[in-house]
């Protein structure tokens, strides 16, 4: 298998298993990622107390750091328990050297049974050092008290505690609220302008041993993956929730572990605009005219054929396709009220047996899968030997992408220099636009023969400074391109 990313933690180990790089590592393999190392401390303690610590020398801490740089560099990292002002200056000295930004930093500061991880009077070199390089900080509600110098009492108290720590440098901060009693326990995102909360029912539970880490990792392992930072925290919530819902129950006497086994949710991106979606697409079919050629052109049995994000079912249906997958349930349900037979699941997991479809088209999804490389490779798994892989796409290096990125930076769509997407605006943010080059090269790497191109151009009257153009085989500059193959 390939990982999706690269994630790397600095952090102290847990000979017991639950917590710091052993709890990271465990995480990162949950969420696909490939877990890399460099230890700052080792400690000495089980899930009743930590017995005794051992500090790494800073210059090992340093050399680990580059080992993994000058060979593997990570996509994201965290930063877990630093103890001494020599580990946090060497630490922070190296990312700079190595101009890293993609930092969540986890200040752990005092462990479950009430030992000191962070050395006393140390705790302004975290703050001077550390917290101006993290693009997220993760404190609860006492390293929240400790790094913002006031009492946290309510959220109120909490929304003025991540103004105080933002102002220390951070990029954004994510203030658990774990500490708090109640029946719902709120952590609090603030990114410099606004606060978003994130509640969810508390879980009376003695399984809480190493949920700073995990969480952290979980974030950590998600922005890897270029997940926006709401999208992250709203996975990685509903993961911590469930490992400690479903924690085992014969691990430990004291604060158990985890289940790092939980299975990462997903993120719908149509949930509260399907209909919207809908509508959109029907009140522009004019527009996407040369495109649905292309698609006919392309398709030779389209009843035979699965299509991978099949959407809300308007191209399928009128080009004869009859199933299809999708990872929205609302687009799923506009789909099927126009007849077709929809599942719900995602192009990187297809729920088919292998070779059980003539043909496969996946439908300009490409910019918006998690993984490009894993979603043709089901394709290609559940197509029979000689069917055909078919991939629309609008190319990287066509104007429209470059538009719809525009409209993204700006807030909004404008009108007068793009054509309207149809996707809500946060969507966009997801996206990664993919090249022709890159698709066929994929495709060929997965033994995909006879590759073929259809392009055209779209029709929008405020885009196209061709009116009409009839798809055709090849592909010199077209907004709107077919990638096809066959399966040897």
């Amino acid at each position: 298998m390939n990982y999706k990313a690269k994630a790397l933690t600095i952090a102290g180990t847990d000979c017991s298993g639950g917590a710091g790089v052993q709890a990271d590592l465990k995480t990162f393999h949950t969420f696909e990622v490939y877990g890399m190392s460099v230890i700052t401390a080792i400690t000495a303690e089980n899930t009743q107390q930590v017995k005794s610590i051992q500090d790494i020398d800073p210059q090992i801490i340093s050399d680990q750091i580059d080992m993994v740089f000058e060979d593997i560099r990570p996509d994201a990292l965290k930063i877990g328990m630093v103890s001494t002002e020599k580990t946090i200056k060497t630490i922070a000295k190296k990312l700079k050297e190595y101009k890293f930004d993609k930092i969540i930093l986890d200040p752990v500061m005092v462990a479950k049974g009430g030992e000191f991880l962070l050395k006393k009077n140390n705790e302004k070199f975290l703050i001077e050092e550390l917290i101006p390089i993290s693009y997220l900080i993760t404190p609860n509600i006492p390293e929240a008290e400790i790094i913002s110098e006031m009492a946290i009492k309510n959220i109120e108290d909490m929304k003025n505690a991540c103004i105080k720590i933002y102002e220390k440098g951070a990029k954004n901060v994510l203030l658990k609220g774990g500490h708090f009693k109640g029946e719902i326990a709120t952590d609090i995102l603030y990114d410099g302008f606004n606060f978003y909360e994130y509640s969810e029912k508390r879980i009376n539970s003695k399984n809480t041993h190493g949920t700073g880490c995990t969480i952290s990792a979980a974030i950590t392992s998600l922005i890897a993956q270029n997940y926006t930072l709401k999208d992250a925290l709203t996975i990685a919530k509903d993961f911590i929730t469930k490992a400690i819902k479903y924690a085992p129950k014969n691990i430990g006497h004291g604060h158990g572990p985890l289940n790092h086994n939980i299975k990462p949710a997903k993120i719908q991106h149509f949930k509260y605009h399907a209909n919207d979606y809908d509508k959109w697409f029907k009140s522009n079919k004019i527009l996407f005219e040369n495109e649905l050629k292309a698609q006919k052109k392309a398709l030779k049995n389209p009843e035979k054929t699965l299509a991978v994000g099949i959407g809300d079912g308007l191209f399928a249906k009128e080009l004869g396709i009859k199933e299809g997958i999708e990872p929205s349930e609302d687009m799923a349900k506009l789909a099927k009220s126009k007849g077709l037979d929809v599942k719900i699941g995602y192009a990187e997991e297809l729920p088919y047996d292998d070779e059980s479809w003539e043909n496969v088209y996946l439908g300009t999804i490409m910019a918006s899968v998690n993984d490009k490389r894993k979603s043709i490779q089901e394709a290609v798994r559940v197509c029979k030997k000689n069917g055909e892989i078919i991939i629309s796409i609008l190319p990287k290096e066509s104007s429209f992408p470059l538009l719809y990125d525009l409209s993204y930076l700006k807030g909004e769509f404008d009108k007068k220099i793009s054509p309207e997407y149809p996707y809500p605006l946060e969507f966009l943010k997801d996206v990664k636009w993919a090249t022709v080059e890159e698709v066929s090269d994929l495709m060929k790497e997965y033994g995909i023969k006879n590759i073929e191109y259809i392009q055209t151009l779209t029709m929008h009257p405020k885009y196209s400074n061709i009116i009409e153009e009839e798809p055709r085989s090849g592909y010199t500059h077209g907004d709107y391109v077919i990638i096809k193959g066959v399966k040897k």
